[in-house]
């Protein structure tokens, strides 16, 4: 997807109404937010160009993207909200990690998203008041799979592949009530159950691709599922090259990929049935890229590693360059 499209045009203006919204104090640093989240180099560095994937943080926008399927009012109600769960979900998740260290003023702008998340979704739910899985379940999802990740990284629980996927799972709570709510309150029940199979398709796709390409980062900060699955022979502490050995060995990255590349398939083949052709046309293209990053892989351990990094350093470098242009 191109810096230039809709979607990510949309991310900035949605973001940039919320900006204007803070007082003066909060506002220049709003502005800043990811570089300040440590999730870029670059200051100035406005949220669409922090992700190489637009749907990251634009995926309603591209889910209902055709106002005759879906009413443009609901359509970008269910974007900010989710807009603003993600950015304060990976403020959250980096804060509480440790990775970084940030101050009060911070601290009232990520609290002021997650409030700003909860009063888009309100007139969401009030069209849809059987709707359940509101960001109470969703940060419930999250708080489980944080303490699940820590009991097995802990090793009080066995790190089983079927325990990566239950957490994997969880860890996507906070994509789904924007989308499910606009959905219950705009679609029917079939349609529903589709946007339900691309959020999950898409959200696990990049989930189980990034702990594939990031795992030697994960690992370093303390725990990966990867080596934790594939790769543990015995309880003793491995080196990241006898690990990537068990792993190339045991074939569990190309596993992983290969699970990648089928969630993005079957969010491809609902996104197609649900007439979201360019989330469909995306959700293939992202299983056809990582279906060849698996036989990279088995072919050259530590190309999947090695092409994240790659994948970074150019998404800085361009991060860069368009600050500097602006």
């Amino acid at each position: 997807m191109s810096h230039s499209n809709p979607v990510h045009e949309g991310i900035d203006r949605t973001y940039a109404r919320f900006v204007r919204e803070l007082p003066a104090d909060l506002a220049a640093i709003a502005h800043d937010l990811p570089h300040r989240l440590g999730l870029t180099p670059n200051p100035g560095t406005p949220w669409s160009r922090v992700f190489n994937n637009g749907a990251v943080l634009g995926l309603p926008m591209l889910l209902f993207a055709d106002p005759s399927r879906m009413p443009p009012e609901i359509a970008r109600t269910a974007a900010a909200a989710h807009l603003f769960a993600i950015i304060g979900a990976f403020a959250h998740d980096r804060i509480d990690d440790g990775q970084v260290v940030v101050g009060l003023r911070e601290r009232a702008i990520i609290d002021r998203l997650d409030r700003a998340r909860d009063a888009a979704l309100a007139p969401l739910r009030a069209l849809a008041p059987s709707f359940i899985r509101d960001f109470a379940w969703a940060e419930r999802m999250t708080s489980e799979s944080v303490a699940e990740e820590r009991a097995t990284a802990a090793g009080q629980e066995p790190a089983t592949l079927e325990r990566y996927l239950a957490v994997a799972w969880k860890k996507q709570g906070l994509a789904f009530p924007a989308a499910l709510a606009a959905a219950a309150a705009g679609l029917p029940a079939e349609a529903q159950l589709l946007v339900e199979a691309v959020v999950a398709g898409a959200a696990l796709g990049l989930q189980y691709r990034d702990d594939v390409v990031d795992w030697e980062d994960d690992l370093a900060q303390g725990f990966a599922w990867a080596p934790a699955v594939f790769a543990s022979a015995s309880t003793a502490p491995a080196s990241a090259a006898t690990l990537a050995a068990r792993l190339h060995a045991s074939g569990g990255l190309v596993r992983m990929l290969g699970m990648s590349s089928a969630a993005f398939g079957s969010a491809a083949n609902a996104a197609a049935a649900l007439g979201a052709e360019a989330l469909a046309t995306w959700a293939r293209e992202q299983a056809e890229l990582t279906a060849e990053l698996a036989r990279r892989e088995a072919a050259s351990p530590g190309f999947a590693v090695g092409w994240e990094r790659e994948r970074k350093a150019r998404r800085e470098r361009q991060q860069a360059l368009a600050v500097a242009a602006a």
